[in-house]
């Protein structure tokens, strides 16, 4: 890897590590990528993985690849992502423990627990978000989701990120995306499209608009494996 090892560049590699682990550790049933995550996990005995790519608007690019299993009451979930901007590049883990049940016919609730760590940083461990979920069908093919949590940066501040989102089921195993979240000090919006490629395969595509705030624009492509 390409990395520079001055003070500013360190400087820019703890700051990028931090917004990659706190920022995406998030975003796993919903659809992959997204931000805001859905109060449902995987059907017993079932697994799934995961990749997608994304380019920022700044030219910063970030890939990543994770795995997530039903265990017992939750799923358990690890994953990695390698990110570069401006010739300094950075590797980040993740791990996370989600728990959801039904609490009526079209409401469930849920809890979200990821921490995250980098690789080639003193401490490693970068911090852990909590997120409360909560998802209303609020039709048989529109879902709304919500998201209310808070990021335990390490050694930094505590920070607060919320989102809600809809899904819409336009034709048969394809949905529309559509959300609006805070995170990173930043606000967004984000307009996609996820369909069923082939039995259990899953393609998931995406424009997230900064609104205000310090974060970057960016287009992202992903695909689900479930098994």
């Amino acid at each position: 890897m390409d990395v520079k090892h001055d003070g500013r560049n360190t400087w820019r590699v703890c700051t990028l590590a931090t917004l990659l682990l706190i920022g995406c550790a998030a975003a796993q049933a919903a659809g992959g990528h997204h931000a805001v995550d859905d109060a449902a996990i995987l059907d017993a005995g079932s697994c799934e993985i995961e990749s997608w790519i994304s380019k920022a608007s700044g030219g910063s690019r970030l890939l990543h690849a994770g795995a997530g299993c039903r265990v017992g009451p939750v799923e358990l979930g690890v994953g990695a992502e390698y990110a570069r901007q401006g010739g300094v590049s950075e590797t980040s883990y993740q791990v996370q423990a989600k728990w959801a049940t039904a609490v009526s016919d079209n409401l469930n609730v849920g809890l979200s627990l990821t921490a995250g760590s980098a690789a080639h940083t003193r401490p490693s461990y970068q911090g852990t978000t909590a997120s409360l979920l909560l998802t209303w069908a609020a039709r048989d093919d529109i879902n709304v989701h919500l998201n209310m949590g808070r990021d335990f940066v390490h050694r930094g501040p505590r920070l607060n990120r919320s989102g809600v989102s809809a899904e819409w089921a336009f034709k048969d195993g394809w949905w529309l995306v559509g959300e609006r979240y805070a995170q990173d000090l930043s606000q967004f919006a984000r307009l996609g499209v996820r369909g069923n490629l082939a039995p259990g395969w899953t393609l998931d595509f995406s424009r997230a608009q900064r609104l205000r705030g310090p974060g970057e624009s960016d287009w992202t492509l992903g695909l689900t494996r479930a098994f």
